[in-house]
This record gives C-alpha cells, sequence and structure tokens, in this order.
C-alpha cells in the first residue's frame, strides 16, 4: 500500500530519512516492522491476515470510526485510515 499522508512527525522522519530521532527508543524496533508490513500489504484484507496477533489491528468504533488501529507497545497505537490503497493521516499515539 502506498503511505499518502504522515501526522506524527517521528513516523514522517522515520520513513523519508530512516532516522528514528523523534520517536521513543523502545518503540522503533516494533514501529519499523509494522510501517515495513504496511508499505508491503496489496490491501488491508491481506494485511490483517498476515498480521502477528500481538498486533491487534483492528477498526476503530465511535467518533473514529473508519480509522484502523495497530498495537506498538503498551498504550502506544498506530493508527490511520486506508482508501483505495492508500494510507491517509499515518499516526503514533497513546490514545487510551
Amino acid at each position: 500500500m502506498i503511505i499518502g499522508s504522515v501526522r506524527h512527525r517521528g513516523l514522517r522522519r522515520l520513513l523519508e530519512a530512516n532516522s528514528p530521532r523523534f520517536l521513543r527508543p523502545d518503540l522503533v524496533d516494533r514501529v519499523r516492522k509494522i510501517l515495513t508490513a504496511l508499505i508491503l500489504a496489496e490491501s488491508m484484507g491481506s494485511f490483517v491476515s498476515g498480521t502477528p496477533r500481538g498486533w491487534r489491528v483492528h477498526r476503530l468504533s465511535g467518533d473514529r470510526k473508519g480509522e484502523w488501529s495497530i498495537s506498538v507497545s503498551g498504550n502506544w497505537r498506530i493508527t490511520f485510515t486506508e482508501e483505495n490503497g492508500y494510507i491517509e493521516s499515518l499516526d503514533l499515539e497513546d490514545y487510551h
């Protein structure tokens, strides 16, 4: 899939310059694995079916309906929307 827009500056820097400067060091390896899997996936269906259970990939509901969430560590999640193979508003957040 193609990443269209990134909200989190640490994720943007990691994707553009392979620099983890604005990410917590304990999250970098997991974030890299998740981003690699997202980019290599042909669709959200293939991504979801091929991810480890520990990533807890799921759609959000309520006021965040339409967004996807992937567990990174503890309360940290990668969230985004997906439309026609494009990942938009990619973010790393502590949302609990």
